[in-house]
């Protein structure tokens, strides 16, 4: 009983920590359009997953199946709908910062690891992030949770730990596979804990191979069951095959990456004291996110392009470096406060001051693309009832009407396209194929209407019903629903 309670209490805390973005965040959260165009795409695949076309034979996915499942079983139990799976991925968050916050606090204390806590939810673009349709913080949250159970590992060698953490990275890998990168400090890790407890004659078995077993077995399952390997190319051609545009900023990681980090530059500050403690006070336990830092860093140099739902994967080690600088801080200041009364009520108001502050002076950030007007989304809703398919490079118009897009073009994104992974000859066989009763074309407008054949093909079959002031974004109907 006084586990189930305590098991009870940290959940409820979880919730408290979503309950908590959903208020700060309501707005953005139930009247924003589309935060990312990320949305559209992994709400589109779950609409066509829960209605049974399987990913990647039918659903064109370059993506882990996890997320997309989890979804699909999330919409069955709170319906279909934007908010339910934007405060799914709220959770997904909250229990990233509880993971983060508890690491921290078994190393550091309470207070270092609620100051890194804050400082983690106000980094750059976390909060939205953590609001969004998006597979980034589902991931890193599967990650967080690894580490932590293998931390509670090391500190009580029950094996059922290092199973559940090699389980749950596996997890966070079938969910979006850039944590791959903590795969080499997690094995690092955990050799180096097994030669000292070797040495030390507290193991009876190879913790290392048991980790590394348990997460290779339930990887290759769940790959197994979903034809994630039989369709192998689809995780990797769009991915590899990224033709480099200089133009755009993405593309420029040593001028993109100091645009990101000069968000937090006050959390970079403070990281570099950390780092510093790590070295004068000997803390090992240090390394882990130094190495995940440089490790990000690395990636991120040479990955082209980088987004800005890559930065959690720099924003985590940072504010983690941060905890340590508090550590040391707090250390110093406490010299000069003899007073124990003293000590108790000033560090918790000025993290409860700085927690004020850094919330207050995080914007919203709610630059998702939401549509100027909403005609274009009206005339989908107009002609819903005689619609079955709804062709569209922003498939957030069809899901809101909860109609399908054909399987073959759940997925059209930049990557897709422009690594010709998705060409216009295909796109025409798609409306060859479905001869989907609406169009509705808000992205890549000017590219796909650049095809002679396919804009002729869709001029003879349909006819436009609106178009905007900038021709972006455009609704078309098949011809004979006019008549």
């Amino acid at each position: 009983m006084p586990k189930l309670k305590n098991f009870l209490f940290h959940l409820l805390i979880i919730f408290l920590i979503a309950g908590f973005l959903l208020a700060i965040r309501f707005k953005p959260i139930t009247q924003t359009f589309e935060l990312d165009y990320d949305e559209g795409l992994n709400l589109i695949k779950t609409l066509l997953y829960s209605q049974g076309f399987s990913l990647y034979t039918q659903i064109w996915n370059d993506q882990p199946p996890l997320f997309t499942v989890l979804l699909s079983q999330w919409f069955t139990l709170f319906g279909e709908s934007v908010f339910a799976a934007r405060f799914l991925v709220m959770l997904f968050s909250a229990l990233l910062l509880w993971c983060f916050f508890q690491i921290i606090r078994r190393d550091l204390g309470i207070l270092p690891a609620l100051v890194a806590t804050l400082l983690l939810f106000t980094s750059w673009l976390y909060i939205r992030l953590s609001i969004s349709v998006m597979i980034g913080i589902p991931s890193l949250s599967l990650a967080m949770l690894s580490i932590y159970f293998l931390t509670l590992y090391k500190e009580r060698f029950h094996n059922s730990f290092i199973i559940l953490s090699g389980g749950l990275l596996a997890l966070s890998l079938q969910t979006k596979l850039f944590t791959i990168i903590l795969l080499p400090l997690i094995l690092f890790s955990i050799l180096n804990f097994n030669l000292k407890a070797i040495q030390q004659k507290k193991l009876w078995f190879n913790p290392f191979v048991l980790w590394l077993g348990t997460l290779s077995v339930i990887y290759i399952i769940i790959g197994l069951s979903y034809q994630q390997f039989s369709n192998f190319d689809q995780l990797l051609q769009s991915h590899l095959n990224q033709p480099i545009e200089k133009e755009l900023v993405n593309f420029n990681n040593i001028n993109y990456l100091p645009r990101m980090m000069s968000q937090d530059y006050d959390y970079i500050f403070l990281a570099l004291i950390g780092i510093l403690a790590i070295f004068l006070k000997k803390r090992r336990e240090g390394l882990f996110p130094l190495t995940w830092l440089g490790t990000s860093l690395l990636f991120i140099l040479n990955h082209k392009p980088i987004w800005y739902h890559h930065y959690p994967l720099l924003a985590i080690p940072i504010c983690w470096l941060a905890g340590y600088g508090v550590a040391l801080l707090l250390d110093l200041l406490s010299k000069n406060f003899k007073s124990a009364n003293i000590k108790k009520l000033i560090f918790p108001s000025l993290a409860v001051v700085l927690f004020i502050v850094l919330v207050v002076a995080t914007p919203a950030n709610p630059k998702g693309r939401p549509p100027n007007k909403l005609e274009a989304m009206q005339l989908v809703l107009k002609y819903k009832d005689s619609t079955h398919w709804v062709f569209t490079d922003r498939p957030i118009y069809a899901f809101y009407a909860g109609l399908r897009v054909p399987p073959e073009i759940a997925v059209m994104s930049y990557k897709r396209l422009h690594s010709r992974d998705l060409t216009s000859k295909e796109l025409l066989a798609v409306l060859q194929k479905y001869r989907p009763e609406q169009i509705v074309l808000a992205r890549w407008t000017g590219q796909i209407k650049s095809d002679s054949q396919l804009i002729a093909y869709i001029n003879k079959n349909y006819s436009k019903t609106y178009t905007d002031e900038k021709g972006i974004t455009e609704h078309y109907i098949l011809s004979a629903l006019k008549m």
